[in-house]
């Protein structure tokens, strides 16, 4: 761990009132002033190893006008009784700063090492009555880091508050100058009734910027997990290290296999990609390959050899069932010997790409992606789980972690991405209408950067983050079934995996499932009309011969379960490889 060097000498004060400036000739003066110190417009700190700069774009100073008043809505909304306010995109901000914190985080890119700094906000003097100002904090980056985003008003109290606030923490990785820009807005909004008591009054504040210690970026548990268990384990035979090529923009080499590291919903996630050997688990008479650890420290694992199981047969095949290869293992036998199914039984509706999905035949997207039917693909990864997976000798279902499984319903809402040249209209995500949802940008686009995390929908809510009772991370749509899932189109891509490119890429994910198509979780999009090469209808990202390609959710593919493990759980031996696996006390 790098400490930041000198903390006392660290702290820095963005200057955004100078307090002596209280009363102007004529009148008193309302304004929101900045500045770092005078005449200075970048301050740079040392921070271990790395460096964090500040510096004002234009002046280092913003204004109210003098005898501000409160701003009107610009589109007014239906009347009520009392104070109240229209939407918040009504009104335009009275004082605006922006500034931008660049950061060089010069330790090894493997080591995942977190360069992180608080904003905080300090006021020295308030007259305005508490809530009458509100504001926002408006940050941007490009590929690295985390940055503070409020974007909601907040209240500011009435009164000093010389301590100051934390209105956010924000990091950099691994880089040089990366840039985060921000942009504070100061609001005083009409709440239609008088406010003449908040007229002409006094703010001054000031904006904190402090860097803190440079510490390893790591899923929960990583560094003081015991090496009986799985994570532990996982630890000891891995180095982290760079990927060998960069997943989406290429397809994983011969000679590439490692432990790299993305970020996801819960933080940093560890994954593995390319030709890995130390992947395996021994679990429920069964054998997986670890796919990734999440943020939060679970082990997520995608069926590798279903070892002879089905729902007519619970005797196992074989006693070393990750030493034995085929091309249909890795599909779990949900209904006697059938491993084939539909996503959904139905194809004609942007519906029917969701996990669980609403009303066919909607004329809103809240109705059509609705979590309220279960798709086929997830009735029949239950029928599975009930007759297959929990029938194993020593199973629970507590060894399990409820993890997030995103079915990314999200849809590109720009009518200039559009590879197949269909009409595009403007029922976004519902009806018989053409639409992408976002993992076709993703993958299309991956030189940009990918991670493993599943967006909120437009209205900020959990619509496409599926889990079984938790509601902090994810939506609990899922409560009464169980806790499996499917992989995403961003796992497989950071496995290996290329959207069709030609060529053919080599990973773990290949082995044990060359026979025809078997099926990813992510939505990719809905063809109202037929092309060369797809018939109409909806898709969701599917893998053949190790490419992710469009799947028709009326074919009948492959299904490859995926289940997380929680981090705890104890293994009695196993270095991770197919003749010595992890194997999970049972």
């Amino acid at each position: 761990m790098v400490l930041v060097e000198e903390k006392n000498k660290i702290a820095y004060l963005i200057m955004l009132l100078a307090t002596s400036l209280i009363a102007v000739i004529g009148g008193t003066y309302a304004f929101f002033t900045a500045g770092i110190s005078q005449g200075e417009t970048e301050t740079t700190l040392k921070v271990g190893a790395g460096q964090l700069k500040i510096k004002f774009t234009n002046t280092n100073s913003v204004q109210i006008a003098e005898n501000v008043q409160p701003t009107q809505a610009k589109n007014e909304c239906a009347k009520q009784t009392g104070a109240y306010y229209c939407n918040q995109s009504e009104y335009d901000p009275v004082g605006v700063k922006t500034f931008t914190l660049t950061g060089t985080n010069t330790t090894d890119a493997s080591k995942n090492m977190k360069m992180p700094y608080n904003i905080k906000l300090v006021i020295p003097q308030n007259q305005f009555s508490s809530g009458a100002l509100k504001y926002t904090l408006i940050g941007s980056k490009v590929n690295n880091g985390e940055v503070v985003n409020i974007e909601e008003w907040q209240d500011i109290p009435t009164g000093s508050n010389t301590t100051g606030t934390i209105l956010g923490s924000g990091y950099f990785m691994p880089g040089e100058n990366v840039v985060h820009t921000y942009t504070l807005n100061i609001y005083f909004p009409d709440n239609h009734i008088s406010q003449d008591a908040d007229k002409n009054k006094i703010f001054g504040g000031l904006i904190e910027v402090t860097p803190d210690e440079i510490y390893e970026y790591a899923p929960l548990g990583w560094k003081s997990a015991s090496e009986s268990t799985i994570l532990g384990s996982i630890k000891k035979y891995n180095v982290l290290t760079g990927t060998v090529t960069k997943p989406g923009a290429q397809y994983s080499s011969s000679n590439e296999a490692v432990l790299s590291s993305a970020e996801d919903d819960y933080g940093m996630s560890y994954y593995y990609r390319g030709v890995v050997e130390n992947n395996y688990v021994e679990y429920a008479n069964m054998c997986w390959r670890i796919v990734r650890i999440t943020g939060d420290g679970s082990i997520k694992l995608v069926l590798y050899n279903y070892n002879g199981l089905t729902s007519t047969n619970n005797t196992p095949a074989s006693s070393t069932p990750c030493s034995v290869t085929g091309s249909d293992l890795s599909y779990a036998r949900f209904e006697g010997d059938s491993y084939q199914s539909h996503f959904n039984d139905t194809y004609n509706d942007n519906a029917y790409v969701g996990l669980m999905y609403g009303k066919a035949g909607s004329s809103s997207y809240a109705e059509t992606h609705a979590n309220t039917n279960p798709s086929t693909m997830l009735t029949n990864l239950n029928k599975w789980y009930t007759n297959v997976l929990s029938k194993q000798s020593g199973f629970k279902e507590s060894q399990l972690a409820d993890t997030i499984w995103c079915n990314d319903k999200s849809v590109v809402a720009n009518t200039g991405f559009n590879p197949f040249e269909i009409p595009i209209g403007e029922n976004y995500g519902y009806g018989d209408n053409t639409n992408y949802y976002m993992i076709a940008v993703r993958l299309s686009f991956a030189d940009e950067g990918l991670d493993f995390k599943c967006p909120n929908d437009s209205n900020g809510g959990k619509l496409s983050k599926f889990t079984v009772s938790d509601t902090k991370y994810g939506n609990g749509a899922l409560k009464g079934y169980a806790k499996i899932g499917l992989l995403t189109g961003e796992e497989i891509t950071f496995a290996g995996g290329v959207f069709s490119n030609g060529q053919t890429p080599n990973y773990y994910l290949m082995q044990n499932a060359t026979s025809g198509f078997w099926t990813g979780l992510s939505p990719a999009a809905y063809l109202a009309e037929s092309t060369i090469d797809l018939s109409a209808g909806a898709y969701v990202i599917g893998v053949y011969d190790g490419q992710l390609i469009p799947n028709y959710i009326g074919y009948n593919v492959g299904i490859r379960p995926s289940i997380a493990l929680v981090s705890s759980i104890n293994i009695a031996s196993g270095d991770g490889t197919a003749v010595n696996p992890f194997k999970v006390q049972m």
